[in-house]
């Protein structure tokens, strides 16, 4: 007997969510829209996402993810480094935010859109990415990610310009924003699982059953990020 098709397990269908995610990002991105930006990624990501969730295949939904979000973010990042002035209108308030990135890092104020500059903004964003994956079929979880990842992208694509040398991409994205949206990312695609595949209450008893170090792994990773965030900004400092 011939196997059967699953659109899943094709490699064209992560080619074409790979062009989706330079589409949806960079489209909206050099047009300066920054309300469009996030909303285009969240609603493509979760309609690609919930190809390989609805087969129970979250290996796929995790290639799709972190996929999207790795091209997503090295795209905004190049475009800010060669066209900052036009990713500073794909940001709310993005002229401030990029004075206020120099600022923390060469002058260590507070770090903008940071837990100690907008705590109420950021408990929304967790309960946004978490409560938000499981009731909306991960849309609403999507869209947080992605304001996340995108501001991430832009802040280390600002503080580059900096300081003028590529290879230091390991100062300016730093090690709590990186768990934070590797955590996040997994957190999206498993809590998005139970809706996807048409029944809350099993899907969420299945998802502490069978996907348990997967929730622990995903969510350990984005709490030890947010405890990085809140420890070590003042002490981020190597120039």
């Amino acid at each position: 007997m011939q196997n059967r098709y699953a659109l899943d397990k094709d490699p064209i269908f992560y080619v074409t969510v790979a062009c989706f995610a330079l589409l949806a990002t960079g489209l909206p991105a050099m047009l300066g829209q920054p309300r469009f930006l996030p909303i285009l990624q969240a609603v493509a990501l979760t309609i690609f996402l919930a190809i390989p969730l609805r087969q129970g295949n979250l290996k796929g939904a995790l290639t799709v993810i972190f996929l999207w979000l790795a091209l997503s973010m090295l795209l905004l990042g190049t475009l800010t480094l060669f066209f900052s002035g036009q990713m500073e209108r794909a940001f709310e308030g993005g002229f401030l935010h990029r004075a206020a990135i120099s600022e923390w890092y060469y002058a260590e104020a507070t770090l903008p859109a940071s837990f100690q500059a907008q705590p109420v903004a950021r408990i929304i964003e967790i309960a946004g990415i978490v409560l938000g994956s499981l009731l909306t079929w991960g849309l609403v979880g999507a869209w947080f990610l992605m304001r996340l990842a995108n501001l991430a992208a832009f802040s280390a694509g600002s503080l580059l310009l900096t300081l003028q040398n590529p290879f230091l991409i390991v100062i300016a994205l730093p090690i709590w924003s990186v768990l934070q949206i590797v955590g996040g990312g997994g957190l999206v695609a498993l809590l998005a699982e139970p809706l996807v595949r048409g029944n809350l209450a099993a899907g969420v008893q299945r998802l502490f059953a069978e996907r348990r170090v997967a929730l622990m792994l995903f969510g350990g990773l984005f709490v030890v990020g947010i405890l990085f965030e809140l420890v070590l900004p003042g002490f981020w400092h190597f120039a």
